[in-house]
């Protein structure tokens, strides 16, 4: 510890006092965990953008305020980080408790403490640091199903090789027989609708093999500056004609003037797609789809993004399953979906260090909410 505080002071001499400021930014920025600060009452004085990202609240909405009041932690109650270490002399506090984020839902997390001096040595706060570990509680029953994604990840390849090549022959061939068919004839024009149906669902039988595989290879995001209504946007174009045949109106409410979030456009675009997918086959006898975007939070550091349906909505007892592998309502009968397109969902907008919730009213309909964070 001594040496790596040698290290420590001779980096600050070496980085200056102008280097200082931006050089702990970048530290605090890339951080995995979200860190604060709070002075001698406990108030809150600094607070990172992982610390947004994990709990929902912006900067705004915690600066001198009190932690307890915050993340409403029975921490504070049975054993107070800042008293450990005030009044005990500890060094350091590590514990694994519960905070709640700004949707009211709990958080587990890892919390590591340690006291904040001045240049006399005097403790004026303390810098928590704390990392999520909903993953970690998760963890068993990952581990309990890992063989059999390992195996499905295997079938998935083989798959994608096995059903790829043919169905690129006979899309092959539909473009020929097109050609032959461009007579204007009654049985032509007639021909010709049938192999645009049979296009049609070629196509959508390569969809439910691409998605299959997304699932089963992970890939890094390319991240870039992006506005999320450009994404939405795209996704529709890919839509349009699924919109058109299932005669869905669509309505747009977002503000010109929106902040840019930090994302890879195609994965981005895949998300939209899936839910704007489904919000298509839950409307089978048409419907309308409000799409909004908006901004979150004082310094507008969260981008909101939501889509809704008139459709037929989710039960409640099947939202607990929404995000698991496989589960699927839309039935083997109708050969819409093998229930991949939520849990890939869901795994991209966490890369994003976004959120996603889903509400729904069985008959009235289904809204999918999206939040990212700023750039």
């Amino acid at each position: 510890m001594k040496e790596m505080g040698k290290v420590s002071k001779k980096l600050m001499g070496e980085l200056g006092p102008s280097m200082m400021r931006p050089f702990l930014e970048g530290i605090l920025l890339h951080m995995e965990g979200g860190v604060f600060t709070i002075d001698k009452e406990k108030r809150i004085t600094s607070f990172s953008k992982s610390a947004m990202w994990m709990t929902g609240f912006c900067l705004d909405d915690v600066r001198g305020k009190k932690c307890k009041d915050i993340f409403r932690s029975n921490l504070c109650e049975i054993s107070c980080p800042f008293e450990s270490i005030t009044k005990k002399g500890s060094s350091t506090y590590r514990s694994d408790k519960e905070i709640f984020g700004k949707d009211g839902k709990a958080i587990p997390v890892n919390i590591a403490a340690f006291p904040l001096k001045d240049t006399n040595g005097e403790i004026v706060g303390m810098v928590e640091i704390f990392r999520d570990i909903r993953e970690l509680k998760c963890l068993r029953d990952q581990l309990m199903q890992s063989d059999r994604f390992a195996i499905l990840g295997q079938i998935a390849a083989g798959v994608a090789h096995e059903i790829n090549n043919p169905l690129n022959g006979i899309l092959t061939y539909i473009k020929l027989l097109s050609r032959e068919l461009e007579k204007e004839t009654p049985s032509a024009q007639k021909s010709n609708r049938y192999l645009s149906i049979i296009e049609r669902e070629t196509i959508n039988m390569g969809r439910i093999v691409k998605n299959l595989l997304d699932f089963s290879r992970q890939t890094e995001p390319e991240v870039l500056s992006l506005n999320i209504n450009e994404v939405i946007e795209q996704s529709l174009l890919l839509l349009r004609d699924q919109l058109k045949i299932g005669n869905i109106e669509v309505k747009k409410e977002s503000k010109l003037r929106i902040p840019e979030i930090m994302g890879d456009f195609g994965q981005l675009q895949q998300v939209f797609v899936n839910i704007i997918l489904n919000s298509i086959q839950a409307m089978p006898r048409g419907g309308k789809i409000k799409i909004k975007t908006a901004t979150e939070g004082g310094q507008r550091c969260f981008v909101r993004a939501s889509v809704s349906d008139t459709g037929c909505g989710i039960p409640k007892e099947n939202f607990p399953k929404l995000f698991e592998p496989l589960f699927t309502t839309k039935g083997s009968k109708e050969g819409l979906g093998l229930g991949l397109g939520l849990p890939i969902v869901q795994r991209i907008v966490k890369d994003h260090h976004g959120s996603i919730d889903v509400k729904s009213t069985v008959g009235k309909g289904t809204t999918v909410s999206i939040k990212f964070p700023a750039k």
